[in-house]
């Protein structure tokens, strides 16, 4: 029997703000009220909100707050203010992310700061959940409890999360961070798609550490992490950390978000170089190696229930392995007589302990969405029926651990009271789906509405067993949110023009796992979102069909290959025209017709000027986050920004020579030739390099900060100026000189590239494939100041923007366009012949 019930809310127990966290917060509050008031811009505004957890929507007027749950680990009393959060303030639905964090979407900006104060009285925050940061530091739900794990990684994982909050030295990363912890061979934390990812080992001597690998990820350029360190010493942890970040800090690429990732340092680098590069960084940064002290670990405290029944039997203890993908299907487990809601639940969403008489409870959460008053209901039998402690998975569930096995059978009648008790948890039937167009700004497709519609090909509880270890996740755009590049049926939203309508499309993937060796699954087909449940259908039907005896659906997809496969699926992406059948142009669940923008050819003038505007917003938006970190004493991340500052402005200057450096040592240097010593700049800002060298996070006098923030705001309205005073010409005016003072010699141009052979009679060939837009016309448009009227330029450009931007840029310009023609017969480049109008 279930114990009696309190009739009365259970009152949420809170703690004084620490005064560091209150600042914090209302200088959040602050900052809205500026913006309200129009003191600031959006522009400048919306970096500062990411950074503190804050998403905005698709919808205008509201915003998403993340909240960070390190390493999934939440106890009842901060569930229950998470429900009356969400209850109060926003739509009381919760969603759990696939990286443990809790979401709550179409919160009002004005209540912000009230959802912030709510959080930081029962110990959780927001900040640093969104921006280029360290993300959520996540674990496997099972660790400390897990039959198979080498030791407990949960301390490790929350030192590290606790130590890298709030830490300058990841404050303004080239892009986003991510790092996962595993404790066993299952690798339920998916460690090969991280930034950095450990993996617990043991020594043979009995020492334990992990093993840590690096520059995982997936979105639109995928990839599969590699081993930096086979085995990391507890007391070397955070330094090697540390020593990664630095180097991803340092030598990532600024200039374009889509390569900014560390998978990207790597690629560009070698790993051998990296891992050099990683090694100068560990000893600069102040470690000695092989020792540097003890590591400080925070512990997690889980203890388990007193048991007050007798330990049941290992027969009878028997559950489902909810989260490593073992669980058996209705149709496979031998028995006779159907089973009931209960045994069913009991198979496929409990797990046992590796402590006797003990399990976790898995509580499936459709696509991780869970109301308030579920929430509440949630943390009352974390209370009533374990210690009150929960973990939030990967796969978007909520877990309840050290549940007495004499009480399972009455845990799951109270779940079932509240809409909690689908079985199927962690397995095949649990589809996971990223928000997708219902609140995400990027989201293309309705992922929840086809995970939905999906439902009756995988049916909770009663899933076949030769799905077993089967995984289906869909994202709504190719950013893999949902991790659908590692699913063994991976789908991801994007749209497709047919005639005068575009209709949702998924591409389909097929064959990712992670579990042994990590693979990305092969994109096959794209299909038409209303054919892909029928699509599925088929590719399961096909594999009953043809597969071998034993033979599971992953072994399948590899044995028969992607030209097979995507055979069997063509009859599948045939779709009608609107005419036939306007409800293939409508996404699953919409109401009315898919859209998608097309922005069609661009203007190139127009776009440099732009990412020049841009540029320097992010220089202002920088010097503005220095100004108020140093107001709150926050003298070390305060310098950083300073330092970012000026790096931003002096970018936005060197987009008029037609280029846009990767790093901040490239920035610096190609600063000087080109623009500062032909006098663009003051000279006061000759040898900038040298100047900021000295701007680093261990500057913690508030002088200081004060200082290296005036030299910043000085530079950068200098550049600023410079690019008021410049017209669509892209022309910097040289700075006002003390009289008499010598015209500094021109810098000489870079070496110029061997030109290919064979261009149009009497024209110079200008080879710019590779160099995307508008820095690619900014080029072309230089090197035509430097010819005569009547000179002719055979210009070289990819397919795609290049070939449509850059000739009808250069008409806008008045010069004449002679001929347009592929390069190669497979029209992967074009060359366009230009003559020179005008002097």
């Amino acid at each position: 029997m279930s114990l009696p019930r309190a009739t009365q809310p259970i009152e949420i127990q809170t703690v004084p703000i620490p005064p560091e966290i209150l600042e914090e917060i209302e200088t959040f509050e602050h900052e809205v009220h500026r913006l309200n008031a129009e003191e600031i811009s959006n522009d400048l505004f919306k970096p500062f909100r990411l950074q503190h957890g804050i998403y905005g929507q698709r919808q205008p007027g509201v915003q998403m707050v993340r909240i960070k749950i390190p390493f999934g680990g939440l106890t009842a009393n901060q569930l229950r203010r998470i429900a009356e959060l969400a209850d109060r303030y926003t739509t009381g639905v919760g969603h759990v992310t696939t990286r443990q964090d809790i979401q709550l979407h179409y919160a009002l900006l004005k209540d912000v700061g009230t959802i912030m104060r709510g959080l930081a009285e029962v110990g959780l925050t927001t900040r640093e959940a969104c921006a280029n940061t360290v993300r959520n530091v996540t674990a496997c739900h099972l660790a400390g409890i897990c039959q198979g794990e080498v030791f407990d990684v949960t301390p490790y994982a929350k030192t590290v999360a606790l130590h890298l909050l709030r830490n300058p030295l990841n404050q303004s990363l080239p892009r986003k961070f991510k790092i996962a912890f595993s404790g066993c061979r299952h690798d339920c934390a998916l460690t090969p798609i991280h930034d950095i990812g450990l993996l617990a080992a043991r020594r043979e001597d009995g020492t334990i550490g992990f093993r840590m690998s690096v520059g995982g990820g997936l979105g639109a350029a995928p990839r599969i992490a590699q081993v930096l360190r086979e085995f990391v010493l507890m007391n070397e942890l955070i330094p090697t950390i540390e020593a990664v970040i630095k180097v991803f800090d340092t030598l990532g690429n600024r200039k374009n978000r889509n390569k900014a990732r560390m998978k990207f340092v790597i690629e560009k680098l070698g790993f051998e170089e990296f891992k050099r590069r990683w090694e100068e960084a560990y000893a600069s940064m102040g470690h000695a190696r092989p020792d540097h002290g003890p590591i400080k670990v925070l512990q997690h405290q889980d203890e388990p229930v007193p048991l007050v029944m007798p330990t049941a039997t290992k027969s009878s203890a028997s559950g489902g392995t909810a989260g490593n993908g073992d669980g058996n299907g209705a149709h496979g487990n031998g028995q006779t007589a159907p089973e009931t809601p209960y045994q069913m639940w009991k198979r496929t969403n409990v797990v046992p302990q590796k402590q006797p008489g003990f399990a976790a409870a898995v509580i499936k959460l459709p696509m991780g969405d869970i109301t308030a008053a579920q929430m509440y209901a949630v943390a009352d039998l974390a209370e009533a029926y374990s210690n009150g402690n929960l973990r939030t998975t990967i796969n978007q569930n909520l877990v309840v651990r050290w549940v007495p096995e004499s009480r399972l059978e009455d845990f799951y009648k109270e779940l079932a009271a509240n809409g909690l008790g689908d079985p199927g948890a962690e397995l095949v039937e649990d589809i996971i789906a990223c928000p997708g167009t219902d609140t995400c700004g990027l989201g293309i497709t309705s992922s929840k509405g086809l995970a939905r519609a999906m439902a009756e090909i995988f049916p909770p509880g009663r899933v076949p067993e030769d799905l077993k270890g089967v995984s289906v996740k869909i994202s709504g755009c190719h950013n893999s949110c949902a991790q659908h590049h590692i699913a063994t049926i991976g789908l991801h939203g994007v749209g497709k023009r047919v005639g005068e309508h575009v209709a949702p499309h998924y591409e389909l993937h097929l064959g990712g796992q992670v579990n042994g060796t990590a693979k990305i699954g092969q994109m096959t087909v794209k299909l038409p979102a209303k054919n892909v449940p029928a699509a599925i259908s088929h590719l399961l039907e096909v594999y009953r069909r043809d597969r071998q005896a034993g033979e599971s659906l992953l072994a399948f997809i590899n044995r028969v290959g992607k030209a097979k496969l995507k055979n069997e699926l063509i009859p599948y992406t045939i779709m009608p025209t609107f005419e036939q059948d306007p409800t293939y142009y409508y996404d699953w669940e919409g109401e009315e017709e898919f859209v998608m923008e097309d922005l069609g050819p661009g203007e190139c003038a127009g776009g440099a000027l732009e990412m020049i505007d841009n540029r320097i917003l992010e220089a202002e938006q920088e010097l503005y986050q220095a100004r108020l970190l140093a107001e709150k004493h926050q003298y070390s991340v305060s310098v950083n920004k300073s330092y970012r500052a000026v790096l931003a402005a002096a970018k936005a200057l060197l987009v008029t020579e037609g280029i846009d450096p990767a790093t901040d040592a490239e920035t610096l240097s190609e600063f000087e030739r080109r623009l500062a010593e032909k006098g663009v700049v003051p000279a006061s800002y000759r040898g900038l390099g040298a100047q900021i060298d000295d701007l680093g996070p261990k500057q913690t006098a508030p002088e200081f900060a004060q200082a290296k923030i005036a030299f910043a705001r000085g530079f950068v309205e200098v550049c600023k100026a410079a690019t008021e005073q410049m017209g669509k010409d892209l022309k910097l005016k040289e700075a006002d000189r003390t009289e008499g003072a010598e015209k500094p010699a021109a810098a000489p141009d870079a070496p110029k590239a061997a030109q290919p052979a064979a261009p149009a009679a009497g024209a110079t060939v200008f080879d710019l494939r590779g160099v995307m837009c508008p820095l690619n016309y900014v080029k072309t448009k230089l090197k035509l100041e430097m010819m005569d009227a009547g000179e002719r330029l055979e210009v070289w450009l990819d397919a795609g923007d290049p070939i449509k931007n850059v000739p009808m840029s250069l008409r806008n310009d008045g010069h004449t366009i002679l001929a347009e023609e592929p390069l190669e017969p497979d029209a992967k480049h074009f060359k366009v012949l230009v003559e020179k109008v005008g002097s």
